[in-house]
């Protein structure tokens, strides 16, 4: 689902996924299913119109993002 050109510009991590797309940075956001309702809902209202995918659960987008622990969100971001 995250592509190998994706990858080279992805953050992982509720703050850091928070504050880019506050910034209007983020191109792309992987949203886990199943993270609680407070982070989906935050990052939600902060999101706008960016687009966002959602993920079954954290410990698939942990995968996804090759790190070894659960992650609520990624995203995708323009340099």
């Amino acid at each position: 689902m995250i592509s190998p050109e994706e990858k080279n510009n992805l953050i992982v991590g509720y703050k850091q996924v928070c504050k880019a797309a506050a910034a209007g940075k983020c191109k792309k956001i992987f949203l886990a299913d199943d993270c609680s309702s407070n982070i989906s809902d935050n990052l939600r209202s902060i999101a706008g119109g960016i687009e966002i995918v959602l993920v079954s659960s954290m410990r698939e987008l942990g995968a996804m993002c090759e790190i070894d622990v659960p992650a609520s969100c990624a995203a995708v971001i323009s340099l």
